[in-house]
């Protein structure tokens, strides 16, 4: 199916999708919290922020309520239509697409996203608009599943273990997960040998009764593949994985490429003349 397909088809579904907004509303400010904190770290109080894929408008209000100036926004309106309780001075919704963004050039002191980048039927197109819009100096957030893992089936062998199968998604028998496994690794390793980044896309599952999971991913996400692109655009690399928790510390210091979360922060370079 061709790019600009997906693309329509899963507009279409955003925008309708009541068991989605159900799978939205389930990520509660514990669940965003790590999220929320990461952003902060690197913003400094009053900064305007822009967070792209903000579904219902619940982490956006968080960060506002941090102290930011916040712009969040969706492809979805059905989504958004929940925000309308958290709107303030310093907290806006627009709906609009992450790939043709409504803003002017280097308007925004960090954009940020979470669990956005997976859904992008157009990668480096969503990302040359988040690049366009940061100021120089500026960073961009972008938190999410590493799909590429080769841990990822290897959770899905766990789960079903445990008899939680309903949030099986990649690999529901051990062949599966151990072929996946395999897969994902020497697909991670010729990644990391290649000094481009390698896209790899696929069909989005948009069936509501499998929602959960990533499995309405377009996108295979991979921190090497934004790891090489920003570096080609000339983006200084500030945080290559962030680790929540002691488990997830440890594994972003031995596995930063290769563990289940993407949680990367970029920073736009000055202008010339700036000091960098």
């Amino acid at each position: 199916m061709r790019r600009e397909e997906i693309r329509n088809r899963m507009r279409r579904f955003y925008l309708t999708s009541e068991v989605y907004l159900g799978f939205l509303r389930r990520h509660d400010e514990g669940y965003l919290r790590p999220y929320v904190d990461l952003v902060s770290a690197f913003a400094d109080p009053g900064e305007l922020i822009l967070e792209l894929g903000c579904g219902n408008g619940l982490s956006s209000m968080m960060l506002a309520r941090k102290g930011y100036r916040v712009v969040g926004t969706d492809l979805s309106p059905f989504f958004l239509a929940e925000s309308s309780r958290w709107i303030g001075p310093d907290l806006s919704y627009i709906a609009c697409d992450a790939l043709e963004l409504p803003f002017k050039d280097e308007s925004f002191d960090l954009v940020c996203s979470n669990e956005l980048i997976e859904h992008l039927p157009d990668v480096k197109l969503g990302l040359d608009e988040m690049m366009r819009v940061v100021k120089p100096g500026g960073r961009i957030v972008i938190v999410g599943p590493n799909l590429c893992s080769p841990i990822l089936p290897l959770m899905d062998l766990i789960k079903k273990a445990l008899g939680r199968h309903d949030e099986i998604v990649w690999a529901g028998s051990i062949g599966e997960g151990l072929k996946l496994c395999l897969k994902n690794l020497f697909l991670s390793i010729g990644k990391r040998l290649s000094a481009r980044p390698r896209f790899i896309y696929r069909e989005p599952d948009l069936d509501d009764k499998v929602i959960g999971g990533d499995s309405d991913s377009s996108y295979l996400a991979s921190p090497i593949d934004l790891e090489r692109y920003f570096k080609l655009r000339g983006f200084r690399i500030e945080r290559l994985c962030v680790g929540v928790g002691v488990k997830g510390r440890i594994m972003a210091r031995i596995m930063p490429r290769m563990g289940l979360y993407i949680s990367m922060v970029f920073k736009k370079p000055h202008k010339a003349g700036d000091r960098v």
